[in-house]
């Protein structure tokens, strides 16, 4: 899950969704789930298709036939050849009457809406569930059932009183006893899911192109959803330029990153919306997806490259979420996403927070310094080579290869193949820095600089002698400079903010905001806002939404704005969710001259990266 990046006037920004379609679809709607990770149920095989909900509750489809020979499939095995626009319409049969239900909210966040449909279920005593609305990304908050309109109505003037003013009415459907389809030209076609596919496996799906087939599948409100059922690979082709575009950021390292982290992502939560008839959604929610036209030859070769490789651990495909800018360091999944705590990245520093600095006062060459450290001294210069090589031999003198994770004073944390390596360091003035050319052998222990600049997941060799380090060698990058994340500062009138914490928590008429609570990135994981009357906690990724920020990475200060308005200043950096890999710090890491594999070992950890086989079929 990531927000699309793009640069503007040479600024990093997030742009945060794909346009919805024409018409208003409204929210697809199931019981609460009880919060918590998704399965991590290992698959032996990567899926042949994944099912993409394009749209939810349509009434009516109308479809533009086909680049080429055509047909619909139906759940019996009977086909239909068909060329030329027709429409499909949801043909029930038997179904029990709808029922009229109140919406209270439309809320990017699940785990909030969830929680409000708790509260609402607990504090009403009826019925309250929220649902994503594959078209817009949005979860719908719905409580009550009720038999006709008059006592819809009923219900949403209760509702007003306590608090809640922008309440409509939804009807939905029941339980269906004979789903099928009207299709223009051929007639009522009966089951719930109808495909249609193509010779040249191109599909037109609401004026847009998509590989792979269409899919209509009649909900649970006898309404239609849309789903486009592409292949594996060809979903990733459209997911990757749209999320990382090659144009802005042609860096192939980088893009086979995103890839990988893609796919896996697609793997990973296959199925998780099956029972409206799609896995996973085309939204910033899950990932943007944007079908042929997308497609990018840039990205397609890093898709190519990278084909069927996908991230694991403990047998599993892993939660392998990005963010478009961290502001230089990523944070730990618990803290962001409260439903996944324990499933997920923990976090690691960036290239966009700058280097991190590493100070070598000892003097000298570097081979006369390590000799000097084994306690051997007046070594002819023709010499110094084998005398080294031999103490290595004999493991007196210890190399250790990895990439820069952090420095915690005088611990130096390497990765290798994600692995976290700790390496102690000599005091400053036994400690020699050195600066060497990249892809070089141990044997080259570079030229002295006294203090690296090294930033995040650059290439570094520590040779330690007796358990401590004496000499570090800092690969010197293959082009990059050193950029920072760009900051960013919001004003909002209390005015504003009150409006809208409302919308989530009525009647709480907020006064003031305090932080209970920031994670190891900084990044504000629990907030209370204080009300006249009462107080509530949020939690995680709902505090950027319900205060409408770029980032969880951010300092709040009362502030009075222009005509004594009371207001909130808040500041901070990064754009997205800050969790898993920073789409802008792995294009950074590839201009340094590092490989994609190095790149998500560094964010993702100890994962392995690997090909499982691939089904035949779905």
């Amino acid at each position: 899950m990531g927000e699309r990046i793009r640069g503007v006037a040479g600024r990093w920004i997030a742009v945060a969704g794909l346009a919805a379609t024409a018409c208003l679809l409204l929210a697809a709607t199931r019981p609460v789930p009880v919060p918590g990770p998704v399965p991590a149920s290992a698959p032996t095989v990567l899926p042949a298709e994944i099912r993409v909900g394009l749209a939810t509750d349509l009434d009516l489809l109308d479809v533009s036939c086909c680049e080429s020979r055509s047909w619909l499939a139906a759940e019996d095995g009977a086909r239909h050849e068909v060329d030329g626009r027709f429409s499909v319409r949801p043909a029930p049969g038997r179904a029990s009457p709808g029922v009229h239900r109140l919406q209270v909210a439309a809320l990017r966040d699940r785990w909030q809406a969830e929680r409000l449909a708790v509260r609402l279920a607990e504090s009403l005593a009826q019925e309250a569930d929220s649902v994503l609305d594959a078209a817009t990304g949005l979860y719908r908050v719905r409580v009550g059932r009720y038999g006709d309109r008059e006592r819809a109505e009923e219900a949403r003037g209760r509702l007003r009183v306590e608090g809640f003013d922008d309440v409509w009415i939804a009807v939905e459907g029941a339980v269906l006893e004979d789903p099928g389809f009207v299709v223009e030209g051929i007639g009522r076609i009966v089951g719930r899911r109808l495909r249609l596919a193509s010779e040249g496996a191109v599909v037109d799906i609401l004026g847009r192109r998509y590989r792979g087939a269409l899919e209509l599948f009649v909900n649970d409100r006898a309404r239609l959803n849309v789903v486009n059922a592409a292949p594996l690979e060809d979903y990733v082709r459209a997911v990757v330029p749209v999320e990382l575009g090659p144009d802005l950021y042609p860096e192939l390292e980088a893009t086979k990153a995103q890839a990988v982290a893609a796919r896996t992502y697609a793997v990973r939560h296959r199925g998780e919306w099956d029972d409206e008839g799609y896995d996973i959604c085309a939204t910033p929610l899950c990932q943007v997806y944007g079908g042929l036209e997308a497609e990018h030859p840039r990205s397609d070769a890093a898709v190519a490259a990278t084909s069927g490789e996908i991230l694991v651990a403990s047998g599993g495909p892993i939660e392998a979420l990005y963010t478009a800018s961290c502001g230089g360091r990523t944070e730990l999944v618990d803290r962001v996403f409260p439903r996944l705590a324990g499933d997920g990245p923990t976090g690691a520093l960036c290239v966009e927070g700058g280097v991190v600095p590493l100070v070598g006062a000892a003097g000298g060459t570097p081979e006369q310094h390590l000799l000097e450290a084994l306690g051997l001294t007046g070594v002819r210069e023709r010499r110094r080579a084998e005398r080294l090589d031999r103490a290595r031999s004999r493991g007196a003198l210890q190399v250790v290869a990895g990439n820069l994770g952090q420095l915690d004073g005088r611990l130096l944390h390497l990765r290798r193949d994600g692995v976290r390596l700790s390496v102690p360091l000599a005091p400053e003035a036994d400690l020699m820095t050195t600066e060497a050319p990249p892809g070089g052998s141990p044997t080259n222990l570079g030229v002295p600089v006294g203090a690296l600049a090294a930033a995040p997941g650059d290439r570094v060799r520590a040779y330690l002698i007796g358990g401590r380090a004496a000499l570090v060698v800092h690969e010197t990058p293959a082009r990059g400079g050193q950029p920072r994340a760009v900051p960013w500062s919001l004003w909002r009138s209390r005015s504003s903010l009150r409006e809208a914490v409302e919308k989530s928590f009525p009647g709480l008429a907020l006064v003031s905001l305090r932080v209970l609570g920031r994670g190891g990135s900084g990044r504000v994981f629990r907030l209370e806002l204080v009300g006249e009357r009462r107080s509530v906690e949020v939690d995680g990724l709902a505090i950027r939404w319900l205060l409408d920020l770029p980032e969880n990475l951010v300092r709040m200060t009362p502030e009075t704005g222009a005509g004594e308005v009371a207001g909130w200043r808040f500041e901070g950096s990064g754009r997205g969710h800050g969790v898993g890999m920073c789409q802008i710090g792995a294009y950074l890491m590839a201009q340094r001259g590092l490989g994609y594999r190095e790149i998500l070992w560094h964010y993702y950890g100890a994962v392995d990266i690997g090909r499982p086989g691939s089904a035949p079929g779905s």
